[in-house]
């Protein structure tokens, strides 16, 4: 199984254990991780050096995630070193967070925009052999975080591809299993976000727009069908990454070395 884990929760680790980066990202490699999601503000002007430091570690590079404001703005430059940097690190894809609307906006016309700029960012890409894929995010001014709406964007840019966020659409109120449904021919990436209805090391949780408080878990411990999500993908023949990610967690070694466990050990 190809596991990942987001590089934020790595630099968290190190400085809730007081040791270095350096430190928690051999660690990672310890515990049965290949992979890193990393954030393109990390890593833009910096490719080379980061590359460098993850193959002496013997870690690859998932998913490049990228935030744009394709509902206002053409980003031309920001697309090019978007690509670029993928490039260079030899990211699985661009993970594309494309943009947000603001209160007193209308999704209904702004989201045109938004794939109209998807759809420059995979030309872009294409022209680089990179790929591109977007997530179901949770947040209330990401309308597209709801199965349906994300389901739309995916239709109106031919190519792209999903990040199924098995954690994001409790915060809608809505079922990860009927989302994984409608949107399974497409996923080419999957964030492994476990859900917890109580903290296990005093997170302050998430509320989601349903009024239920929402707690990080390591995956295959909390509320979600995690098993059965997994089951489903290998038996449509999924060769993808699994990442691991738990933003906020208390004790971020912890909850990577339960989650790594669990999945490189789920169908032994």
């Amino acid at each position: 199984m190809k596991v990942s884990i987001f590089l934020a929760h790595l630099s968290e680790l190190a400085s809730q254990k007081g040791c270095t980066f350096g430190a928690a990202v051999r660690e990672a490699k310890r515990s049965g991780i290949d992979y890193v999601e990393v954030d393109y503000k990390y890593a833009a002007g910096r490719a080379d050096e980061l590359k460098a430091m993850l193959d002496s570690a013997g870690l690859q590079v998932g998913g490049l995630n990228t935030w744009f404001d394709f509902t206002h703005l053409s980003q031309p430059e920001l697309i090019e070193s978007a690509v670029e940097t993928a490039k260079k690190l030899n990211a699985a894809h661009i993970m594309a967070v494309p943009g947000f609307v603001n209160p007193g906006e209308k999704w209904e016309v702004l989201r045109e925009k938004l794939a109209a700029g998807l759809n420059e960012l995979m030309t872009a890409a294409a022209r680089q052999g990179v790929s591109v894929a977007m997530e179901d995010f949770d947040g209330a001014e990401a309308p597209y975080g709801r199965m349906d709406e994300l389901n739309w964007v995916l239709h109106q840019v031919p190519g792209l591809g999903c990040c199924f966020d098995t954690g994001n659409f409790l915060f809608f109120g809505e079922d990860v299993l009927k989302a994984y449904d409608l949107l399974e021919k497409r996923i080419v990436h999957v964030h492994m976000k476990d859900i917890a209805f109580a903290p296990l090391r005093g997170e302050k949780g998430k509320e989601a727009l349903t009024g239920k408080k929402l707690y990080p878990a390591p995956v295959g411990s909390g509320e979600l069908p995690m098993a059965e999500i997994v089951r489903r993908l290998y038996e449509r023949g999924y060769s993808g990454i699994f990442a691991i990610e738990h933003f906020s967690a208390g004790d971020q070694l912890l909850f990577m070395r339960r989650s790594a466990r669990w999945l490189n050990n789920i169908f032994r």
